[in-house]
């Protein structure tokens, strides 16, 4: 078997499926618009869905049925495993081809067999270590007999008939809403050849057996509504997905991921920062290193989707990846956190050919640098506190949990910090009370309506404001403005907003003039609730790729919503008149991004 390159892999799965006259298309962004159930796009089918469906016409849109791209993506649920497991990450490549009532099984199988044995323009691997798995029949659905038959005829007899648990694809899990359909995967037989027996035992996790493509999901029907009865499509689609990662350990012979040539110049160059010997076979050092670059690689692409750290959807796993790997520096790896950013151009070149858009170094570093610091003031108020309240009074942490609540640190950074001081600590109720604590904090913050939790006077004071900053931006600068986060306390608000320019002096100055001036014409601020549709209509500001239901809750300013000033998509609270607010003064302006801007207002 031929040692391939990651790149090369990438190339020869792109160009055989194009010399069988599929077509390659780009990759969707890893944040989609029109799929707000999503965080991040994690699968290479879900930008065709409605093709499968029928609701769009492939050659319309494409000019051919048959398709072929390499997805970037990202899976969140795999998160706490990130760096133990050889074989999960957070960012992912998905090679996958599709053929939208293109073609039958047999002729998917067909494909996956040639590509996956051919020495010439393939992967060269040996057919006799394929183990096939296909659908093994449910209450639902017949068993797949027609690809096993195709696989047989290929020469290929040892096929695993499996579960709707393991054979079943549907978005979102065996019931999910959507196209869905018996797949057939293809695992390799990594030890000794068994022979031609049809069934293996021990087959699923068993890490003998490494899956290395799911050779075609079946989209033959579609699930219209959870727990619905299964609907047949009017055509079968294919859909296949090979994650370039693994694929690559197989073709590269070695036993991880992240010793492959797509992880090892990141962690060879991590290791470079150190000013100690690094032991990689450490367990600790280890973990910290994998996920460290796991971590990087992610962050790099979300951030260059102009996603930014913050406490909310994609902006709060942004934010958690990076302050774990300013832990991992800190307390596994011993290098300091400010050498983070050198990573940056490693993970660039190894992905700007076929991902272009990742080639932004200055909007990266200086995102990662602006968490960097904001992070280093949690942590060392979450270390003053630690000082002073147990490690002045000779006490142990007895109860992490009251750390976590005075401070909003992480559980990783209480126990990295209870070890800096030597103090014990125990975390076995831990978990349970930040369930619970989390529980009781989303049914009273109306996360979902767009609402703060526990707001106080002059919070609520500064949260009309925003609507007031807001506004006043798009009068002076333009309607390209776009609120892209905020964050309010007690003594001021900090306002994020899309715009490539600083402000000058003027723009600031009159911005101010013209909240105050709104301020002071003692306009109304009155919520009202109607269908999202008439909201739209009504003109409502609604820029976060935020989950609304069919009702949703406007506030505007003004006399009334026709008239009104402003008018946001929003769930409160807010005062009742701008006289409340006072007077506002807007105190900085900076750049926090490529593209972002930043105002920090204050009420005198």
């Amino acid at each position: 078997m031929e040692k391939l390159s990651s790149k090369e892999i990438r190339n020869r799965f792109l160009k055989f499926f194009e010399n069988n006259q599929h077509k390659i298309v780009t990759s969707s962004p890893l944040v989609l618009e029109n799929h707000p159930s999503l965080l991040f796009v994690n699968s290479g089918m879900v930008q065709f869905t409605p093709y499968f469906l029928g609701e769009k016409d492939a050659v319309k849109d494409f000019g051919n049925k048959m398709l072929v791209d390499t997805q970037k993506c990202i899976r969140t649920n795999d998160l706490d495993i990130v760096g133990k497991s050889k074989y999960h990450h957070t960012f992912f490549e998905m090679l996958g081809s599709w053929g939208i009532g293109a073609y039958s099984k047999e002729k998917a199988v067909e494909l996956a067999f040639n590509l996956l044995t051919n020495e010439e323009y393939g992967f060269g691997l040996d057919p006799g270590k394929f183990i096939p798995t296909v659908f093994a029949g449910s209450d639902e659905a017949p068993a797949d007999e027609d690809t096993i038959k195709a696989w047989n005829n290929l020469g290929v007899k040892r096929v695993s008939r499996l579960p709707a648990s393991e054979n079943w694809w549907a978005p979102g899990g065996l019931t999910g809403v959507g196209p869905c359909g018996p797949c057939t995967e293809v695992l390799y037989d990594r030890g000794p050849t068994f022979g031609d027996e049809e069934e293996t035992p021990g087959l699923t996790d068993n890490p003998r057996y490494l899956e290395i493509w799911n050779a075609g999901v079946f989209m033959q029907y579609n699930r219209p509504t959870v727990g619905g009865k299964l609907e047949k499509l009017k055509m079968l689609s294919v859909d296949t997905g090979a994650g370039l990662e693994r694929i690559t350990t197989l073709l590269q012979g070695v036993d991880s991921n992240y010793e492959t040539d797509l992880f090892s110049p990141i962690i060879e160059k991590i290791l470079s920062l150190s000013d100690l010997e690094l032991n990689k076979e450490d367990e600790n050092i280890k973990f910290g290193l994998q996920r460290s670059a796991d971590h990087l690689k992610a962050s790099c692409f979300i951030i260059v989707e102009n996603v930014y750290p913050s406490n909310k959807d994609q902006g709060f796993v942004l934010r958690r990846m990076l302050r774990r790997v300013v832990d991992d520096f800190t307390w596994k790896l011993k290098i300091n956190p400010i050498r983070i950013t050198q990573i940056i151009p490693v993970i660039v070149d190894l992905y700007k050919i076929q991902f272009p858009e990742i080639d932004q170094q200055d909007l990266i570093k200086e995102v990662i640098e602006t968490e960097l610091r904001a992070y280093e003031k949690v942590v060392n108020n979450t270390r003053n506190y630690i000082k002073r309240t147990y490690v002045s009074k000779s006490r142990e942490i007895e109860n992490p949990f009251d750390v976590y609540q005075s401070t909003g640190s992480s559980k990783e950074l209480i126990e990295d910090l209870a070890k800096e001081f030597n103090l014990k600590t125990d975390f076995s109720n831990f978990d349970a009370r930040l369930k619970k604590h989390q529980e009781l904090s989303k049914g009273s913050d109306q996360r979902f309506k767009g609402g703060l939790a526990n707001t106080g006077v002059e919070e609520t004071k500064l949260h009309t404001t925003t609507h007031l900053l807001h506004k006043a931006l798009r009068d002076t600068l333009g309607e390209h403005v776009q609120q892209m986060g905020s964050n309010i306390n007690p003594q001021r608000l900090r306002f994020d907003f899309s715009h490539n320019e600083k402000m000058t002096r003027d723009q600031i100055k009159k911005v101010e003039g013209i909240i105050n001036e709104k301020i002071k014409q003692t306009l109304p601020v009155v919520r009202v609730e109607m269908s999202k549709s008439e909201a739209e209509k009504s003109g409502a500001l609604h820029f976060f790729k935020d989950k609304y239901g069919d009702t949703v809750s406007i506030y505007f300013i003004g006399k009334d919503i026709n008239s009104a000033y402003s008018k946001e998509f929003c769930g409160g609270p807010h005062v009742k008149n701008t006289s409340e607010i006072g007077k506002v003064r807007l105190v900085k302006e900076e750049g926090v991004g490529k593209g972002v801007r930043r105002i920090r207002a204050e009420l005198n």
